[in-house]
């Protein structure tokens, strides 16, 4: 059975939102990590590597959120960006603490970008012939 066109129509609204709200809040957290604030400076600090990994984690930050706006490379900045995620929330809960609500969202969205553009990256993936 089709789907009416006002469903996908929805769906391609909703998905563009999305990449929007992870644009802006990757840019937001990347710049900050890059531009040396105070907050993400302790954090590091806390983690107790140093403050390489925040260029790092930045840079990745502001990749994937290019990412997300290139077509054919949407589902690799999601997955990208969750991946992102994973490592800074299991450092948050080994090493600093709360918050984590924020770090809850951002992969909760970028999850939903990697799974809704995932030819993306099935495109990318070696045929194994």
């Amino acid at each position: 059975m089709a789907r009416p066109i006002w469903c996908a129509m929805t769906r391609s609204y909703a998905l563009l939102a999305l990449r929007l709200a992870l644009t802006i809040a990757f840019i937001y957290y990347g710049l900050r990590k890059l531009g040396s604030d105070p907050r993400d400076v302790a954090i590091y600090e806390a983690i107790g590597f140093g403050q390489f990994p925040r260029f790092i984690t930045g840079s990745v930050e502001l990749i994937g959120a290019a990412l997300l706006w290139v077509r054919g490379w949407r589902g690799i900045g999601g997955a990208l960006l969750f991946v992102t995620m994973c490592i800074g929330l299991t450092a948050l809960l080994l090493w600093v603490g709360p918050p984590y609500w924020h770090m809850l969202v951002l992969m909760a969205g970028s999850a939903t970008i990697a799974v809704a553009y995932r030819k993306d990256i099935t495109r990318r993936l070696p045929s194994g012939q």
